[in-house]
């Protein structure tokens, strides 16, 4: 408005003022690069006086498949009201020392070259002292895109510091999905789910944890299909749901066994497709319970190639190494005598037979006093899955839970039996990435620049041409996860299982034998150290046992919130061995009050970032810096050149000329700037995002002609490739821009094999432990008392008010809950104690007692505590979260390996912490 321009009248200067609010000097393109899963919403990102003053959902997504609906407006309420957090008081806005004892929140402000200095002298004190395998890096999830698990990474990978994996940090792997596909990560596109003709939302609650594409699940309803939840509470997800089938905690596997013995009974199983997909047709010996081998019947035989029995020719037959039977006929029953390479003869019967025999436990009626699901009911269902195309939502609650693989081992023999997988509408879920191949090409290349990138991209495909060549019954994925096995042990992130048991307290926990499967036939430590002397980890236990971690950085994440035994365990065992702790994030956390150093890094708006690539929505979905940094805070990709540049100073000055690397190759600390900016080329944050995007052109994974320019016209571009990720070509179907994606459709269509073992869907696992545990097939097994014994088990899961703990702060979304964290009681249980709504109870067990508002509903089942994540433990009384209350157990057989498919490689098999069915009680809490 003009200065000489009439001024409004009293009366209507608040429609003004309300006018006022919707003007805005620029609009960009935006989103919120946080572990949502799976994030990529658009946003426009409206900007006025330099602040961020609203952001809204762009609505821009296109139709991909006639037919099926769009994934607009995708988008949540805490993306709506995340830009109020730029400007909150948690806010760190500059570099920060502590002043006062570690956890106090006293801090001064330094400047950044005092705070680099510090940082660099301490590393370089490590390295002088026992190595850069002291110092030790966290997986950090994806809370801050790219920038944070890309570019934050390039000086520590070629220090050879302790990177540990974010996989066993987060606890989202799916280890029964992975020992029965050699994948943990089916992700088909969320429009997908539109075909599916029964829905079955397993061990998740998408209502709370899938705000944006939660719509899908309420078309494919108008499409025809039937959706039921399984769980434990009438959860926000049964609400909407066609049938509820409520099961006990930790009971999953029975149900779906139970479903399994019911099919097969009444002949609804696909035999051609058990035939073909799965590991049910070979042969396994009935004297040891192990496989029949190539190398039990020649001297020089493979111990990889396995046997089945051809009904069409009446004789014993080498399993095919791909899906392709031609015309075998692989039989599932019967009893066959073989005589071995030493001339014994002995027995060999399907794994079918002994899948038969292992279902005898679980007819509907005796599952039921197990699962606590009526009989009718686990047989009504059984034949919906038998006739529609059934896909199960699974969430990460089974991952989570001590015998989760066994449950997830039944759920993918429910859709094996029914062939539900391989074609749309159908499988199971988890979380994938991929096809962004861009920011993990950059640290290979010697230089910027694509033809840098055409000439790296051609040594890779003559190489896996060769191969390929040399083995026809290869494919890229299973080449992509050799690759990953044999680089595990020279450098790369480790599994952080090792330095938990060794250095942070957990060798006594894991040791306690109520905690543990009392089917354990051995110690904790005697399955741990034979696991080590088989070197079936070889190169990944850092830092050893006798060299304690000297400096801690964490970026992006929050590990005294995250981690299982929280505050307890870390405080007490790890941070007094620790000489600095630095935290590099946005705003002030739990694991910053505890740190030396806390780097104020830019947050969303204030940075050029992407989040994290996925299947789900299969795009590129830009997050352009719309403002400037607040205070002084940089970008993440500022923060590790300007980190390369102190650590060769302060080298220099301290006579300090090169370093080894893990491999034992020597290289200078003056190099390190020039090596991860390419000699400077790219040193600006535009630049180098722009180098990842056109290298993604490259790499085959973007249509030609996208640059950040175009990106910025846009605010997203769809894949039009795989790439060469494992994780990527784990999903095994043709990406199509007119289809919706599902995955395992190379295995139905093309007949190729899975990454696994037997190269099929394996659900019968000859490991030696595997058999000592009776879990070479799925079972139903109790989990262990952990915590103790106590009367209520917790559960949790993704809140719907906050990404994790990121949105807890938020003065907004708090107005939007109850203000502090809560406890989801069943109003019998809290009656018998006492406890009324509203009030404070003591949540305690064996380990640990905290305060939090109880939360009285009828919903929750009895002998069930939910407690949801998403909350700060200072937002706790006594600053004491839940974490506290939790042993940290992870399971003693995802220690085994030397087996196929069951080794460790990034993102894949490792032990994982657990922390559903905790056992705990309450009452009232002390006035």
């Amino acid at each position: 408005m003009d200065d000489d321009s009439p001024k409004p009248s009293t009366s209507n200067r608040w429609a003004q003022g309300y006018r006022d609010r919707w003007k805005w000097d620029k609009v960009t393109w935006g989103c919120h690069c946080v572990d949502c899963y799976p994030s990529n919403c658009p946003y426009r990102v409206y900007v006025k006086d330099g602040r961020v003053v609203r952001e809204e959902q762009a609505g821009t997504f296109e139709t991909i498949e006639a037919g099926v609906p769009d994934m607009n407006p995708a988008g949540c309420q805490k993306g709506a009201a995340w830009s109020e957090m730029l400007y909150g008081k948690e806010r760190v806005l500059h570099p920060l020392r502590r002043t006062g004892e570690r956890g106090e929140g006293q801090f001064e402000e330094i400047s950044w070259d005092a705070a680099l200095s510090e940082i660099a002298d301490a590393m370089l004190d490590a390295i002088e002292e026992s190595g850069a395998g002291s110092i030790v890096s966290l997986g950090t999830p994806g809370e801050g895109g790219t920038q944070t698990t890309n570019f934050a990474r390039p000086v520590f990978s070629r220090l050879g510091v302790t990177s540990t994996d974010v996989q066993a940090e987060i606890n989202d792997f799916n280890p029964g999905l992975y020992a029965t596909f050699g994948r943990f990560d089916p992700v088909a596109s969320n429009d997908d789910w539109f075909h599916s003709e029964l829905l079955l939302i397993w061990a998740n609650n998408p209502v709370y944890s899938a705000i944006p594409y939660y719509h899908y699940i309420s078309e494919s309803r108008y499409n025809g299909g039937e959706v039921v939840t399984i769980a434990p509470d009438f959860s926000p997800s049964a609400v909407h749901a066609d049938y509820f089938l409520p099961v006990k905690i930790g009971s999953d596997a029975a149900l779906a066994l139970s479903m399994c013995r019911v099919i097969i009974d009444e002949g609804l199983m696909d035999t051609d497709f058990v035939r073909e997909q799965t590991d049910l047709g070979l042969l396994v010996r009935r004297d040891t319970g192990r496989f029949l081998r190539a190398s039990d019947l020649q001297a020089d035989g493979s111990d990889e190639f396995f046997y089945l029995y051809d009904e069409a020719r009446s004789e014993i037959s080498p399993a095919p190494r791909t899906l392709d039977l031609k015309d075998l006929v692989p039989a599932l029953e019967g009893r066959f005598d073989v005589t071995l390479e030493g001339g014994e003869v002995v027995q060999v019967e399907p794994v079918f037979e002994r899948l038969r025999r292992t279902l005898d436990d679980y007819s509907p009626e005796d599952a039921a006093k197990i699962c606590g699901t009526h009989p009718d009911s686990i047989k009504q269902l059984a034949r919906k899955v038998a006739a529609r195309r059934t896909r199960i939502l699974l969430g990460w609650t089974t991952g989570k839970s001590y015998h989760g693989d066994l449950i997830e081992r039944a759920m993918c023999l429910l859709l094996g039996l029914t062939g539900n997988w391989g074609k749309k509408g159908t499988g199971t879920r988890s979380w994938g990435v991929g096809m962004f191949d861009g920011p993990f090409t950059l640290d290979a290349k010697p230089r910027a620049g694509q033809d840098a990138t055409r000439e790296l991209v051609a040594g890779m495909d003559q190489m896996t041409k060769n191969l390929l060549a040399a083995d026809p019954t290869l494919t890229q994925e299973i080449l992509m996860a050799e690759f990953g096995y044999s680089g595990a042990a020279s450098g790369g992130s480790v599994p952080p299982v090792f330095f938990w048991y060794h250095h942070c307290g957990y060798r006594e926990v894991w040791n306690k034998g109520a905690a543990n499967d009392p089917s354990m036939k051995r110690s904790f430590d005697e399955y741990l150290q034979e696991a080590i002397d088989e070197g079936w980890w070889s190169g990944t236990v850092r830092p050893p046992p006798d060299s304690p971690p000297r400096v801690l950085i964490e970026i992006g994440g929050n590990v005294l919130r995250r981690q299982r035994g929280g505050q307890r365990m870390l405080l007490e065992n790890l941070w007094p061995k620790l000489k600095l702790i630095v935290s590099v994030d946005w705003r002030m956390t739990t694991t910053g009050l505890h740190s030396d150093i806390v780097l104020p890094a830019a947050q969303h708006h204030e940075k050029t970032n992407f989040p994290y690539t996925t299947p789900d929505v299969m795009n590129l979905t830009l997050a352009d810096k719309a403002v400037e940094p607040a205070g002084e805070a940089r970008s993440e990709w500022q923060i590790t050149l300007a980190l390369a540049k102190m650590l060769a100073q302060r080298a220099e000055a301290r006579g300090l000329e090169e370093f080894e690397k893990p491999d034992g190759s020597r290289d200078r600390f003056d190099s390190l700037y020039d090596q991860i900016s390419k000699f400077g080329v790219l040193d600006d944050d535009d630049a180098v995002i722009d180098e990842v995007v056109r290298d993604s052109v490259v790499m085959g994974t973007l249509p030609e002609g996208t640059t950040l320019a175009s990106l910025r016209e846009k605010g997203f571009v769809r894949f039009t490739g795989w790439g060469r990720s494992s994780m990527a070509l784990a999903q095994a179907s043709d990406l199509r821009p007119d289809e919706t994606h599902s995955p395992f459709r190379w295995q139905t269509e093309k007949k190729e094999p899975f990454p696994t073992l037997t190269r099929r869907a394996q659900f019968y696992i000859d490991h030696p432990w595997f058999l000592e545990a009776g879990e070479e097939l799925p079972v139903h097994k109790d989990a262990p008392s952990q915590g103790g014994d106590h009367p209520l088990e917790v559960t949790s899961g993704h809140p719907r008010w906050s990404a994790n703990s990121m949105n807890s702060t938020s003065e907004i979304i708090l107005q939007t809950i109850r203000g502090e964290p809560v406890a989801h009681i069943n109003d019998g249980d809290a009656a018998d104690r006492g406890i009324e709504n509203g009030q404070d109870m003591r949540v305690f067990n064996d380990l640990a007692s905290i305060t939090v508002q109880a939360r009285v509903t009828p919903a929750v089942q009895p002998g069930q505590l939910i407690m949801y994540n998403g909350f700060e433990p200072y937002q706790f009384k006594e600053w004491q979260d839940f974490s506290n209350v939790e042993p940290g157990m992870v399971k003693w057989l995802h220690l085994a390996g030397g087996y196929g498919h069951l080794r460790y490689r990034a993102l894949h098999w490792q032990p994982v912490p657990i922390d559903r069915a905790v056992r705990v009680d309450v009452a009232p809490a002390e006035a």
